[in-house]
């Protein structure tokens, strides 16, 4: 397949231990971290006025997920071995590195329920619910949804909970376990919103909340008939710093898995990506992966997808000297390791106003820790 020339991260690049995401720096979010301080006092004849702190994001943190060459968990890195790149530039150390850990999160889960002989689904409810309170907790919000005739939500940002969470699978699979039940099941539904529009839906509320983004869709990663492009999705959650993860059946070998245009392919491995696999692309890309799982072991794969994201690293560093707004590609690699997969999430920041560069009161920030942005620009696609 002819590589996409918008696409920020393949697999030679993931061979090599290192991934490319895209880097947005428009103004649209304010991270933590904040470190640049400009202090404004009044004038000596004003001495009764509140003298007025301005304080400017300076640093930016990305999430960025490590795991082996066949996606298993890592024990902790040397963080000292991390280096980024914005836009092919030179190489250099992150400001300050650690790991996840508790982080409060926001995560959308979306249920692809279409599949009428699912064996994953009559599980989901209690796999879910027991993620509570040693996989989530209170601080992390969750949604569910589900994609049946309609996209269907039953829990909104809500803080973890098992009860409310079980109960919130339960309603959003409810149409499905009715159809299950009948005698003579009446045929599936063709669903109002397939699987990029229901994802673009998803992302359309959970980028108004705060934590770390993350939407974990339970679906065999295929599409039929979405107005959505995958690519728009792809794009969407790089810019909107959202990480997709996904659960995906595993394929028995010897069986045939359908792909998104229709073809029918032969399953030779288990573990074998197809190139036209984009669902794949989707996860790697903005800063997931995909976990696949036996409907014997849904629970366990979902409590390890939580450790995954609570492993992740947060990369922390300055803004670059000559930095412009725009669209930015951002390498991340490991140093001696080149059997890795790497991948992080997108960011959005303000870029520095003429005020923060050359206002008299700005405390400057250290020069040798700041990156150079190299010459190599994004190309998006056409929307």
């Amino acid at each position: 397949m002819e590589k996409n020339p918008s696409r920020v991260g393949d697999k030679k690049n993931r061979s090599s231990g290192v991934v490319r995401t895209l880097l947005c720096a428009i103004g649209l979010l304010l991270l933590p971290g904040c470190r640049a301080i400009q202090a404004q006092t009044t004038p000596a004849d004003q001495p009764l006025a509140t003298p007025t702190l301005h304080v400017y994001t300076n640093l930016k943190q990305v999430p960025v997920l490590v795991l082996t060459s066949d996606y298993k968990r890592m024990k902790p890195l040397d963080t000292s071995k991390f280096r980024l790149s914005i836009d092919s530039g030179p190489l250099f150390r992150p400001t300050y590195v650690r790991q996840e850990g508790e982080d409060p999160i926001s995560l959308a889960i979306l249920i692809d329920a279409t599949n009428p002989e699912s064996d994953t689904l009559p599980q989901l409810s209690q796999a879910i619910a027991a993620l509570v309170p040693d996989y989530l907790q209170p601080q992390d919000h969750v949604s569910i949804y589900a994609i049946d005739c309609s996209l269907i939500r039953t829990a909104y940002d809500v803080p973890a909970n098992a009860t409310v969470l079980r109960q919130a699978v339960d309603r959003a699979l409810a149409p499905w376990q009715i159809r299950q039940k009948q005698k003579t099941p009446p045929p599936p539904c063709k669903p109002t919103l397939p699987l990029w529009d229901s994802m673009n839906n998803v992302m359309n509320e959970l980028t108004r909340q705060s934590g770390r983004r993350v939407l974990l869709a339970i679906t065999d990663g295929v599409d039929e008939g979405s107005k959505t492009l995958w690519a728009q999705v792809m794009h969407r959650a790089q810019l909107e710093s959202t990480a997709v993860f996904g659960l995906l059946p595993i394929p028995v070998i010897g069986t045939e898995r359908r792909q998104e245009n229709g073809a029918f392919i032969k399953v030779t491995s288990p573990f074998r990506q197809s190139p036209e696999d984009r669902f794949n692309q989707v996860c790697d890309l903005s800063g997931g992966v995909e976990v696949q799982a036996r409907y014997s072991i849904v629970s366990l794969r979902l409590r390890e997808f939580t450790k995954i994201l609570r492993e992740r690293y947060i990369l922390e560093f300055p803004r670059a000297s000559n930095e412009e707004p725009g669209v930015h590609t951002l390498e991340v690699s490991y140093r001696n390791k080149n059997n890795l997969y790497i991948v992080s999430s997108g960011i959005s920041v303000p870029v520095a106003s003429d005020d923060e560069k050359s206002g008299a009161n700005t405390i400057p920030s250290n020069p040798s820790q700041k990156p150079v942005e190299g010459s190599r620009k994004v190309l998006l696609p056409n929307q």
